[in-house]
């Protein structure tokens, strides 16, 4: 164990090096534990279905009105159809999604529990264990399958729970089943599951509001003929103007070349980074989950650049210990030995402290970031594992050759310690550029993500966000809810109150239209929402053309406004306004056309829309006076408190949910910056102790400069432009390559920032700035040194 001596030894004697060499792998080995814990956790949603590769949600993709669409809602009649028809399916199910319901049990009440509706065999189909539960629990209409975590909250166990009667959104349901809390990488997160509502049957076949999956009997081979299958089978049942049965290609299923859609089939496995519309699951983007894999390499590469330039300084001190240890007989691969050990050595003991790091800041980081990694102990343990096996392989790889190069060196020149680069760019100076070139990459990334998110934050949407509270009120029948609304509307700090039946925020429903006649010059596709009379006043749109619904106005009943996108899909000769449309059967008259607004995410352009007239329904939105917030939550929590609403006045703000549009953009917001700061942490701490030793190599030649003239101006200005130079360079290598990778990345959205010059100028002048500051003391201090104590040291 003598060489465990001699190391410490040497770290304890270059306490600046070895200090540097750990903060930057430790740092960087806990970035790389947390990506790799993050992109396994990722990864891993829904592969714990059994079979799950013979497992497939029905998608409908296509070109609708000239814009490429994709949608993964299907109609309620497609599970039984599947079945029935595709002899490749064994079995396939509905779910649909009804929002978040409050369950009631003997004055005890549990809010904003996550309910769906479910076929029979869900919990069988996806193999979801299932704790207590009657005969087919799940067929029932007023039956109810609840989560253990309810069980026990609300009844006190699982076993209390089977057969009680309670409320649920004011109907009396019974308790037919406790499942197990479903696992945080499923893909559907539910707490309520209750069978499929009977009028669901009664639904036309080109309604799409459920959500199907099938299993196929054996794994597929050729999955574009099985979609060939499905998409004929769907247009034979629901589609006059296309045959399916008689379809022998694709382009026979298409309605018109801009107006098509087809019915694929969605590996199970893919849904969790699917991004679909109408998509109610756990869903996440990839890009970002490549971007976790591609930053955590980058800093490996930041981290191990620095620990191999802070190695060779240190190698380059201890030239004469390794020629008179070459001169008593040690051989080359003892030599090599001896360094590679300790290299290990300082490896482990960083995972070590990236361990402690991890555990200690791990849980804090996930709640800034707002993510979550439910990753079980085994699994964590699996991915420590992993990483640190192959974190010892890299550390191997990278420190092998400059160690081998060095033990192999004369002795001779090891023992006058002769430097053979002096005037070449030394392997040290090579590795200084690639840190900052990656840290560069880094940070103006950072920057250009900060810049684009805040751009679709901010972006004026075409109607007025600010001071709008948005919340449910779906326990109250009709009579009771317009009270509500009109004692509501009474209040001063309340300027106006609307009511929608969707959400106003999320995507809204979708349905084939016609202007004047079904025909295929008449067809358009578009988004729908039922509104009232007070919904343009309260979010301040603007009408194009004609006008808003009138609350005096009846016959708005059979009238609606669509936006510009709609008007513009019209091919024919006369007005707009006044015109009809025909939506499942039914005829309805254009009264007005609203100025187009950004109902969506800024992820897609604007599409058309049509809006409906409702009463008094459950989503209601207040808009408040400047400046009286506080006061307009008060005065709704004690008219809450009148009507005697069991629930807590639970509300959002209207630009929250327009931000919660772009957590995941967020979330790479805040990962980006803790990267920036620490690769440029972790660069300089190496830039600092590469300068000392630089300084030490140069102060014979510091003290002759001086003793023929030179100026402490100049002193400074030599040691500084040393590394400057190349770290200019290194900005200049780095600017293109970030404009061209942040290009690509914006690429992604409808609506995007500008990447502007500044931003290329100030990273540059900031990352000129921060390596000044790093060697600029060192240089003073070599630079103010009595040249004679220069000249005489040995």
């Amino acid at each position: 164990m003598n060489w465990i001596k001699v190391a410490l030894r040497n770290a304890f004697k270059n306490k600046i090096l070895s200090l540097a060499k750990l903060f930057g792998i430790s740092l960087a080995f806990a970035v790389i534990l947390f990506s790799t814990a993050y992109v396994y956790y990722e990864t891993s949603f829904d592969k714990m279905v059994p079979d799950y590769e013979q497992v497939y949600r029905v998608i409908m993709d296509g070109e609708i009105n000239g814009s490429k669409e994709n949608f993964a809602v299907s109609s309620s009649h497609m599970a039984y159809a599947l079945e029935n028809d595709i002899p490749e399916i064994e079995r396939a199910i509905r779910v649909k999604p009804t929002g978040n319901s409050n369950l009631s049990y003997e004055g005890n009440s549990l809010y904003e529990n996550r309910h769906w509706y479910a076929d029979s065999g869900f919990f069988e189909f996806f193999g979801l264990p299932v704790k207590k539960a009657l005969e087919q629990p799940l067929v029932v209409e007023n039956n109810i399958v609840i989560s253990e975590t309810i069980a026990i909250n609300l009844f006190g166990s699982v076993e209390n729970a089977l057969n009680q009667s309670a409320f649920l959104r004011g109907n009396e349901v019974k308790i037919s089943g406790v499942f197990s809390d479903l696992p945080s990488n499923f893909h559907i997160q539910a707490d309520i599951f209750q069978p499929i509502q009977k009028d669901s049957e009664d639904l036309h076949w080109e309604s799409q509001s459920h959500h199907t999956y099938f299993k196929t009997r054996e794994p597929i081979e050729d999955l574009e003929n099985l979609n060939f299958k499905i998409t004929k089978m769907a247009y034979t049942y629901y589609h006059e103007e296309i045959d399916g049965a008689s379809a022998q290609e694709w382009d026979d299923l298409k309605y018109h070349e801009s107006n098509y859609v087809f019915f694929l089939s969605e590996p199970l496995a893919d849904i969790h980074f699917s991004q679909r519309k109408f998509d109610p699951s756990i869903t996440s983007n990839k890009t970002y989950v490549y971007g976790a894999i591609i930053l955590s390499i980058l800093v490996l590469i930041i981290s191990s650049l620095n620990y191999v330039n802070l190695t060779l300084a240190n190698l380059n001190t201890r030239l004469k210990e390794i020629g008179i240890r070459k001169t008593i007989g040690a051989y080359n691969q003892q030599i090599a030995g001896q360094f590679l050990k300790e290299s290990i050595l300082f490896w482990l003991l960083g995972f070590a402290l990236a361990l402690l790091l991890y555990q200690s800041a791990g849980k804090g980081l996930m709640k800034y970031l707002e993510l979550e990694i439910g990753l079980s102990n085994q699994q964590l343990i699996q991915v420590m594992v992993v990483v640190f096996t192959l974190l010892i392989l890299f550390n191997i790889i990278t420190i092998f050759l400059p160690i081998r190069f060095t033990a192999n060196k004369n002795v001779l020149n090891l023992l006058k310690a002769k430097s053979q680069n002096k005037n070449r760019l030394s392997f040290k100076t090579g590795f200084l550029f690639v840190q900052f070139v990656l840290s560069s990459l880094i940070i103006i990334s950072a920057i250009v993500v900060q810049k684009q998110v805040s751009y679709l934050v901010n972006k004026e949407r075409g109607y007025n966000t600010e001071n709008i509270l948005m919340f449910h009120l779906w326990e109250l029948n009709e009579t009771k809810r317009e009270s509500f609304l009109n004692q509501l509307k009474l209040h001063q700090a309340i300027n106006s109150v609307a009511t929608s039946s969707n959400y106003f925020g999320v995507d809204p429903s979708m349905n084939s239209a016609y202007f004047e006649a079904e025909t295929d010059e008449n067809y358009f596709h578009t988004s729908m929402l039922a509104v009232d009379d007070g919904f343009a006043e309260t979010f301040d749109f603007e009408m194009a053309q004609g006008r808003f619904f009138k609350k005096e106005m009846e016959t708005d009943d059979k009238a609606l406004v669509i936006n510009q996108a709609a008007a513009k899909t019209y091919k024919g000769s006369g007005e707009v306004i006044g015109n009809q449309i025909i939506i499942n059967d039914e005829i309805f008259k254009i009264i007005g056309i609203v100025q187009d607004f950004n109902y969506r995410s800024l992820y897609h352009m604007i599409q058309p829309l049509v809006l409906f007239r409702t009463r008094n329904t459950g989503y209601i939105y207040a808009k408040v006076e400047k400046n009286r917030v506080q006061e307009a939550i008060s005065l709704i929590q004690k008219q809450w408190q009148d009507f005697n609403i069991s629930r807590p006045f639970d509300y959002d703000f209207h630009e929250q949910v327009v931000a919660d549009h772009y957590s995941k953009d967020q979330q790479a917001k805040k990962i980006l910056l803790i990267l920036s700061i620490i690769s440029i942490a972790i660069a300089c701490v190496g830039l600092y102790a590469i300068s000392i030793f630089t300084m030490i190599r140069k102060a014979k030649e510091i003290g002759i400069r001086k003793v023929n003239g030179a100026t402490m101006k100049n002193i400074l200005i030599m040691l500084n432009m040393e590394f400057t130079k190349w770290i200019v360079l290194a900005f200049l290598v780095a600017a293109p390559l970030a404009w061209w990778g942040m290009q690509s990345w914006l690429r992604d959205f409808a609506y995007k920032t500008t990447i502007q010059w500044w931003i290329f100028v100030l990273v540059g002048l900031a990352m000129l700035l921060i390596s000044l500051m790093t060697i600029s003391w060192q240089s003073w201090r070599a630079a103010r040194k009595n040249p004679v104590e220069a000249l005489k040291s040995e």
